[in-house]
């Protein structure tokens, strides 16, 4: 579950599209973040290379307001990214912006 103002960090990897095995993409790739049926990006995180590993990336964000974010909205997180000269497009991450649940009271009698 993501909440609002909710630090984000979602990884994925890079493979080669022949072998199949991980592999750095030619330049660092891309991402956006797509609210419903918007087909305007509400966000562009930025990407990196975790350090010491052969294709994985990292992105992070922060569900926030100011960010575009809203309770009740779906979002999709997409990169893309070019490996031996072929570029593709994946969705990494699918959510919905959660209110956190209401703590109840508990009463001792």
């Amino acid at each position: 579950m993501i909440t609002l103002d909710q630090k984000v960090t979602q990884d994925f990897t890079t493979h080669d599209p022949v072998t199949g095995s991980v592999q750095n993409a030619d330049i660092i790739p891309t991402c956006e973040i797509f609210a419903d049926d918007t087909d305007t990006p509400i966000m562009t995180p930025v990407v990196v290379n975790r350090v010491g590993f052969t294709g994985i990336y990292r992105i992070t964000f922060v569900a926030s307001t100011a960010n575009g974010f809203a309770y009740g909205s779906n979002y999709n997180v997409d990169v893309v990214a070019t490996v031996n000269g072929i570029t593709a497009r994946a969705t990494i991450l699918v959510f919905n912006l959660e209110k956190e649940n209401t703590p109840k009271a508990v009463f001792n009698l």
